[in-house]
């Protein structure tokens, strides 16, 4: 048997083995319920271009770190620790029992295999004991830490890459750490869009019954000035109306209110007081079907009212909601919920991604999240500051001060009569395809109307297209929804648009990308450029530059660099093939599979400039370089081409009067007029009728038409091609009056005199040169127009008009033509009409036109050769006249009185 204090030394030894082995255990078994706890915390964030998974951290969270940390600090037990430990926590204990069970009086009574166990467990207790005298207790002592401290940590144990948690998480993908003690805000926000996006509908609901409200006033009103005997259209009943007219029943509408009782009145029985009665109904029923759903800003009726506050509180809802926050609330909801427990950091995987040298695209997953955290808190603060703005402002001041975002509203909602219109010329099976098209409006925050939904489909169905859409339609929101479309559907970051477009718009367009989407614009003109173009190519969205700055701009762009779409607005600057922004630009276009030409006005001289256009895009539809058939035409470029006109889409759209203002030149002006003939002067015969002051024939009649204009409280702009025409009308008007706004005057420059023009008071006047001032600018606070003088191309005329007739006018649009009857303006007149039937041949939408390319091939050149000709006929005629008369008159004596 052995010694009893040997006994007793390997009794410690294994006991102390024993709580090692403990010791280690609970270590390691805490350090794995904290691995587990922090595990199953693990979200998952999916978006439109996100997918990853975040594990949050909260400050409470060192005791688990510490736990990891604790575990991680453990001296690894080596083969030898591990041998020592199952002998001095197995052998040992089963060796020293087997030995118990044969000494004392247990061992008189044991049997010869028991004594022979027993004899064997001396032996291995005594050569246990040397091995571990002679050496193997160290590696049990190696091991032994439960005479240290458990080792404080901070969260930063947790985020060491080397750490126990990330090498257990590193099949999860690469890993980033995201800070979430700036979304703070984060549970509110998600609360405040979850609530929008709730009551989006309820709102949308909301429109959809007051609208119809409208339309059953609109209804009753044509009702009741309706007489009765239209009844007889929608029946083929007999119907005697003789006795309800007598009864004074004239109007339907009346008649729906008093119904015919059989019986009270003559020769009206069950039966015809039936028909009458069910024709009456009928007839409300087609009214009602008929009615347009409109805002008449001249009739604040109390159903009109209810519509505009229903229409403010759903764009209130879609501004701050909309597809976009239902994806934001999705995508955040378990990283606000996290956020609301006191979340203070997070650990980004990127499932199935892997790191590429200094790529990590758990870092791209942290750069969209905080992305999307930001975009959420501007919505959630947009949505509350509309809920202010509508609690402290009227609602028909706002549809009075904005009135083309409520019409687009109404045709959002579906309240207008959708009409084929909007579809242009397409062929059938092209329009199908577009309207099937889903329109991605996440990052969209302006309301489409139906038309413009279909324009911004059309272009991405097609991917090349011009859209001649007339001025006033809103083509460039259509280029900012297809843009958006893109950006929202895009996988690999911010794509990079490109805009060209004249000096004077690019504020413009940097103004309406940042108020109606989500996708960052630079502006690459001017002094800003160099900063510009840097902020492009770094972080992607919208480049917004002049057909002037594309040289420099093509120079400072990598010629690998593609481009996710071009718009060019205004297309008409780049007709001639041989010009050099014309040839940039196409160099620019061919970068893109994308390519959206903008004009309203994509012919004016010429049909050959039209085909440039589309051969800037589709050089494969050009195949009759010779067609001179209007109708033929139109069938070759229908696949991208699309215009629709004002009349056709905007219903709402006030009342056009277009008025020529015929003047006599007075002699002064008669006598220059004619010897500007002889010398050639052609820009002289156009003016001089505007130059001489108060004693200018024109200057009369547009005092009058101003004075007019301010007696309604209405704002006017008059245009002219000169300068010195602008200098006249200055010295001329008395009271406020802009200007001049012209050619010399800067983009930002141009926008600061409208913007004051706009706040101005009724009666004020803006005076502009009709290329600078028609091109690119909207002046809907202004609603008669005023042309000094004829234009040479009908579009210019167009355009300007189009500056103040277009959404979002309200009133009827005067144009008023300031004429001479004896000097050219007649024979420019004539030419103008002409140009316009040639616009409408081959341009506008039109199926029965047929012209000859030759008979409108007219230069500006050849008209102004062909004017002077004819006004130097014509006064040789005059002359010829006046000599004839005074012969006359000299042969034939009066005869005595």
């Amino acid at each position: 048997m052995v010694d009893q204090a040997l006994r007793d030394r390997l009794q410690m030894l294994s006991e102390v083995a024993i709580e090692v082995r403990h010791h280690r255990a609970s270590i390691q078994d805490a350090a794995a319920t904290a691995k587990d706890t922090l595990l199953t915390r693990r979200l998952t964030i999916t978006g439109p271009a996100l997918s990853c998974s975040v594990l949050p951290l909260h400050p409470t969270d060192t005791t688990l770190a510490a736990a990891l940390q604790h575990a991680a600090t453990l001296p690894h037990a080596d083969r030898a620790a591990e041998d020592v430990l199952t002998v001095l926590t197995k052998d040992v204990p089963a060796a020293l029992a087997d030995e118990d069970a044969a000494s004392g009086i247990a061992g008189i009574f044991a049997g010869r295999e028991r004594r022979e166990a027993a004899a064997r467990a001396e032996q291995y207790l005594t050569s246990t004991l040397a091995w571990l005298d002679n050496g193997a207790l160290t590696a049990l002592k190696a091991i032994d830490t439960r005479h240290l401290p458990r080792p404080d940590a901070t969260l930063d144990a947790l985020l060491d890459t080397e750490g126990p948690l990330l090498t257990a998480t590193a099949h999860l993908g690469p890993v980033a750490l995201i800070d979430l003690a700036p979304m703070a805000h984060l549970p509110t926000t998600i609360a405040t869009l979850r609530s929008v996006v709730d009551t989006e509908q309820e709102a949308r609901t909301r429109v959809l019954d007051a609208g119809h409200r409208v339309r059953d006033v609109a209804a009753r009103r044509e009702l009741n000035t309706m007489d009765i005997d239209r009844l007889r259209e929608v029946t083929r009943d007999q119907l005697r109306l003789g006795a309800v007219r007598d009864a004074g029943i004239q109007t339907v509408g009346e008649l729906l209110r008093a119904p015919i009782v059989a019986g009270h009145l003559p020769g009206i029985g069950e039966t015809t007081a039936a028909r009458i009665n069910a024709a009456a109904r009928s007839m409300q029923d087609a009214a009602r079907e008929d009615a347009a759903i409109q805002i008449d800003a001249r009739r604040q009726d109390t159903a009109s009212v209810a519509l505009v506050s229903a229409l403010r509180q759903w764009e209130a809802a879609k501004n701050g909601g909309g597809p976009r926050a239902a994806v934001l609330v999705d995508e955040l909801a378990p990283l606000a919920d996290a956020v609301a427990q006191r979340a203070v950091l997070g650990i980004v995987h990127q499932p199935g991604a892997r790191a590429s040298g200094s790529f990590n695209p758990a870092e791209g997953a942290v750069e969209r999240i905080e992305a999307d955290v930001d975009d959420a808190r501007q919505r959630a603060v947009r949505a509350a500051g509309d809920r202010d703005r509508i609690a402290t402002t009227d609602d028909w001041s706002d549809f009075l001060e904005r009135p083309a975002s409520y019409f687009a509203l109404l045709d959002e909602v579906g309240l207008t009569d959708s009409t084929t219109a909007g579809r242009g010329s397409l062929p059938e099976g092209l329009i199908e395809q577009i309207e099937q098209f889903h329109l991605d409006t996440s990052l969209l925050s302006a309301s489409l109307r139906g038309y413009q939904r279909f324009g911004a489909a059309f272009a991405l169905v097609q991917e090349r297209v011009v859209i001649g859409d007339e001025m006033g339609l809103g083509k460039t929101v259509e280029a900012l929804a297809a843009i958006a479309h893109v950006a929202a559907t895009a996988t690999d970051g911010t794509p990079r648009f490109v805009v060209v477009c004249p000096a004077a718009v690019v504020a413009n367009w940097l103004r309406e990308t940042e108020k109606h989407t989500s996708v960052p614009a630079f502006r690459i003109h001017g002094a800003e450029r160099v900063r510009g173009i840097s902020g492009w190519l770094r972080e992607g969205g919208v480049a917004v530059t002049t057909f002037e700055t594309l040289e420099w701009f093509r120079a400072h762009v990598p010629e690998e660099q593609r481009f996710a779409a071009v718009i060019v607005d205004e297309a008409h600057y780049v007709k001639n093939p041989d010009a050099k922004r014309t040839k940039h630009t196409r160099a620019i276009l061919e970068r893109s599979d994308r390519a959206l030409l903008m004009s309203g006005t994509p012919l004016e001289n010429k049909v050959e400039e039209f085909r440039v256009l589309i051969d800037h895009i589709r050089p494969d539809l050009m195949v009759d370089q010779d067609d001179d058939d209007p109708l033929a035409f139109r069938k070759q470029i229908a696949p991208v081409y699309l215009r629709r006109s004002q009349e056709d889409v905007l219903t709402e759209l006030p009342e056009l009067v277009e008025v020529e203002e015929w003047t006599d030149l007075t002699p002064a002006e008669a006598e220059r007029y004619a010897a500007a003939v002889g010398s050639d002067s052609f820009h002289t015969m156009r003016q001089l009728a505007m130059l001489d002051g108060a004693a200018s024939s024109k200057i009369a009649a547009l005092r009058d038409v101003i004075a007019e204009a301010r007696s309604t409280g209405r704002k006017t702009i008059v245009f002219s091609h000169y300068r010195a025409v602008l200098e006249a009308v200055l010295a001329s008007v008395d009271g406020t009056v802009f200007g001049p706004l012209s050619g010399s005057t800067s983009p930002s420059g141009r926008q600061d005199l409208i913007d004051e023009f706009s706040a101005a008071a009724p009666g004020s006047v803006l005076v502009a040169q009709i290329i600078a001032g028609g091109v690119g600018l909207n002046i809907q606070a202004a609603s008669v127009v005023v042309i000094c003088e004829p234009q040479l191309k009908p579009t210019t005329e167009w355009q300007a008009i189009a500056r103040a007739r277009r959404m979002g006018q309200l009133d009827v649009v005067q144009v008023h033509r300031l004429l001479s009857e004896d000097g050219v303006d007649a024979a420019l007149v004539r030419m103008l009409a002409r140009k316009t039937r040639t616009f409408a041949d081959f341009a506008a939408v039109s199926d029965t036109a047929s012209a000859s390319v030759q008979a409108v091939d007219i230069s500006e050149s050849q008209l102004i050769a062909q004017v002077l000709a004819d006004e130097r006929a014509r006064l040789a005629a005059e002359r010829a006249q006046t000599a004839d008369g005074r012969t006359a008159g000299a042969a034939t004596p009066e005869p005595a009185v």
